[in-house]
């Protein structure tokens, strides 16, 4: 119990990586999965998980499940036609358990007893044929010893009857009886020995037995410790439908417990089907709780992946129960900007930049992102942008980035300028610009000139200022 008290107070992603033991194994791991040549998100397609698990199991910050090391080997072996070996399994194994153990000693714990549990039933299986055959062979020898009896036993007779009729063949008969009398008694020597061995060996096998069922008796044990424990992060198997989930949410607010209200409906954005999710939110909504419906909808953006969070989405803007003057993309905008990445972003173009409600999302999600985002992905996505004639979000994407530091803007209009991108660079100039207050301008533009290092930055700065024009 001791040792899954300790393993509540949880490892951040960040320390769980810096042990040694699990990054031996997340190497290890990573060595067999660059052997399939094929990128995290194919791999994730092809075995129906989520790309960052993966990625937290690949780069240490999770220790990988034996289901995922399990289906990466057999992938591994179809791939190079080849079986992989015991030793490299058992290595496997053996270096997980280390990582557990380090990590999570209540799941070490609970997997190096199933562990041992199977390889008691395996001894067990073992010594049930060696009792087996063990008793084929009493059985043999029981049956040559009746036998050698009934021929000692014809032999006497023989000799018997004979005894008056031939005196030279009793020298024979004597002979022969005496080599049967001491097969005999090596036979009933072999016997006890026999019998000696499958008595100890019945032994062994009561004793397997018995360690077997304490051994059943701790996995139920720890397995009740792990699921209270688990219970107690939250983290337990989710198995309601989305009313029981609005009843328990419904209820918790009624008791005042507004933790448990959070909980379960984080655990219902992680769990939930897009079907699901969506019917919880119209319940929210019924029950006139707009802002739990949006933290519904923010968290399975977050916990989900892109292709996921479109469903979503499309979903939700499709549903004709909106509430009246409720404009959910700024929101949604937000959630995508907040927790994908440039990749995903860009999934999310290819998937609507046709237009329509989840446009709106789009061009939201791009323009809160580029506050934030780094520089040179920021140009990436406009000089991308550019080329599929997206002006509307462009613009505002450089209107946010006009807002930053003049380090940024300045950075970034290097970069405008030295693909000739000219107008673009204009517009970011003149949005930073604005920005300030009209006293504040001519400092601003002094700070422009200091951080500047190309002199057509200088020249469009003098071309752009008030006062400055033909200078």
């Amino acid at each position: 119990m001791s040792e899954v008290s300790r393993s509540k107070v949880r490892l951040t992603e960040i320390e769980v990586s810096c042990i040694p033991e699990v990054a031996a194994f997340a190497t290890e791991l990573t060595t067999l999965f660059n052997a399939l040549g094929i990128p995290q998100q194919q791999y994730a397609a092809r075995i129906s998980m989520d790309k960052s698990t993966i990625s937290r199991f690949l780069n240490g910050r999770r220790v990988a499940t034996q289901d995922f090391v399990d289906r990466l080997l057999a992938e591994l072996e179809r791939h190079r036609q080849t079986p992989v070996t015991g030793e490299t399994r058992l290595q496997l194994r053996s270096m997980r358990l280390a990582a557990l153990q380090k990590t999570d000693p209540a799941t070490f714990q609970l997997e190096f007893i199933r562990d041992e549990l199977d390889r008691s039933h395996r001894a067990i299986k073992q010594l049930k044929r060696q009792q087996v055959a063990l008793e084929l062979l009493l059985d043999e020898r029981e049956m040559e010893a009746d036998e050698a009896r009934r021929e000692m036993q014809q032999l006497r007779n023989d000799w018997i009857a004979e005894r008056r009729h031939n005196e030279v063949m009793t020298t024979d008969l004597s002979a022969k009886n005496e080599n049967l009398n001491s097969e005999q008694e090596r036979l009933r020597g072999e016997i006890a020995e026999l019998r000696a061995q499958l008595a100890e060996l019945t032994q062994l096998k009561h004793g397997a037995e018995e360690k077997c069922a304490r051994l059943e008796e701790r996995l139920l044990e720890v397995e009740r410790e792990l699921s209270a424990h688990l219970e107690e992060l939250g983290e337990q198997s989710f198995n309601f439908t989305p009313t029981e989930v609005a009843q328990e949410i419904s209820q918790s607010y009624g008791e005042q417990r507004f933790y448990d209200a959070a909980r379960t409906l984080s655990l219902a954005a992680a769990h939930f089907s897009a079907p699901d999710i969506i019917h919880l939110w119209s319940l929210m909504i019924g029950m006139r709780r707009r802002l739990d419906a949006e933290s519904l909808i923010r968290d399975a953006i977050r916990f989900k992946s892109a292709e996921f969070s479109a469903d979503i989405i499309e979903d939700l803007l499709a549903q004709k129960s909106l509430p009246l003057f409720y404009d959910p993309r700024r929101s949604l905008g937000m959630s995508l900007a907040s927790s994908k990445s440039s990749t995903e972003l860009g999934y999310l173009y290819e998937r609507w930049q046709g237009g329509g409600p989840c446009y709106g999302v789009l061009r939201s999600a791009f323009v809160l992102w580029s506050e934030t985002a780094n520089t040179g992905l920021a140009f990436e996505r406009i000089r991308q942008l550019k080329e599929e004639g997206d002006t509307v979000i462009t613009v505002r994407m450089l209107h946010a980035l006009g807002r930053r530091s003049a380090e940024d803007v300045v950075s970034l209009s290097d970069l405008l300028v030295s693909q000739n991108m000219k107008a673009e660079c204009r517009t970011l100039f003149h949005r930073w610009y604005s920005s300030f207050p009209k006293e504040a301008r001519r400092e601003a533009a002094a700070e422009w000139k200091r951080e500047s290092s190309r002199a057509h930055n200088s020249v469009a700065l003098a071309a752009l200022v008030p006062g400055r024009r033909g200078a």
